[in-house]
């Protein structure tokens, strides 16, 4: 098939996806997570990770379901980072003069066991959740593949579990949604 006509079977096809599922995938992600400008921001992600891997799609008639399970997917991961985020930005914000000491105590605490990573989880590490960079953003940055900030990642996130006696699969154990086949 000619190139330029696959790019515009493709642009009409995802546009009319997005034209009539744009809103009912912002409701849906809005439940998921509790927060309309997040949920408008992980549509948008959906809709771009399936532009960007158009060419892997089997059944590209079946776009909608391609999108709806990378929205689901994206609120998934943004839940799961969600509860160290905020324990991690409770502590970071905090009025210094409103410290306890149990949170002084916590926060070093973290930091120094994120210092004490190997230095490629600790760059992901990092960049991901301090800098809040997308794993394709911090897979650039470092010069590796996305699948690669996914592994050091998870590396990072069972040694600091270990380090700060806690479970690393707490927020984690359901299995990712797969596109429809």
């Amino acid at each position: 098939m000619d190139p330029k006509r696959a790019a515009t079977q493709r642009d009409d096809l995802l546009g009319a996806v997005f034209s009539e599922h744009y809103g009912g995938f912002c409701r849906l992600a809005t439940l998921l997570l509790g927060d309309g400008a997040a949920a408008e921001e992980v549509v948008q992600e959906a809709f771009l990770r399936t532009f960007s891997s158009w060419w892997r799609l089997r059944q590209p008639d079946r776009a909608q379901w391609y999108v709806r399970a990378a929205v689901v997917n994206l609120c998934r991961s943004r839940l799961r980072r969600r509860g160290s985020e905020e324990a991690g930005n409770r502590a970071s914000w905090r009025d210094p003069a409103e410290w306890t000491d149990g949170a002084v105590d916590d926060a070093l605490v973290i930091l120094e066991a994120v210092r004490t990573l190997p230095p490629r989880q600790r760059e992901t590490v990092v960049l991901r959740y301090y800098q809040d960079l997308s794993e394709r953003d911090v897979a650039a940055l470092l010069g590796c593949s996305v699948g690669t900030v996914k592994s050091q990642l998870a590396r990072a996130r069972v040694t600091l579990a270990a380090a700060l006696g806690t479970d690393p699969d707490r927020e984690s154990n359901e299995e990712e949604i797969d596109a429809p086949e």
